[in-house]
């Protein structure tokens, strides 16, 4: 059995379940954990128990997530494309008008390194 971390806000969709069943296999275990994580060791901490670390995070926590001195544990994350529904909504933060999307699951991949290359300006 593969137990995955999934931290997210959101809650995973059938289409990344299934996916992640084709991945590691129908024994599965998902751990959920929606709450806000400041560093890299928060979501070590919160992954302890589990093989995989499913993440939505910021660059810069998962550069360190990815960090092999700092964690072994393969992370993922989840690819989508959004897709217009056709539907036209009320934006509840602006009152305005505007299309309404949804979020297709793609794939999920491994994040192997984050590089941040820069030039002196």
């Amino acid at each position: 059995m593969t137990k995955v971390l999934w931290l997210s806000r959101h809650t995973l969709t059938t289409a990344q379940v299934n996916d992640l069943k084709r991945i590691y296999g129908d024994g599965i275990e998902i751990k959920n954990y929606d709450k806000t994580v400041n560093s890299w060791r928060d979501v070590i901490k919160a992954g302890e128990d589990c093989d995989v670390l499913a993440v939505v995070l910021p660059p810069a926590i998962i550069a360190d997530l990815t960090n092999p001195r700092n964690n072994t544990k393969p992370v993922i994350r989840a690819r989508a494309n959004r897709v217009a529904t056709g539907n036209i909504i009320v934006n509840p933060a602006t009152g305005k008008t505007e299309s309404e999307y949804r979020f297709e699951h793609v794939a999920w991949e491994r994040i192997l390194k984050i590089e941040v290359i820069t030039e002196v300006l």
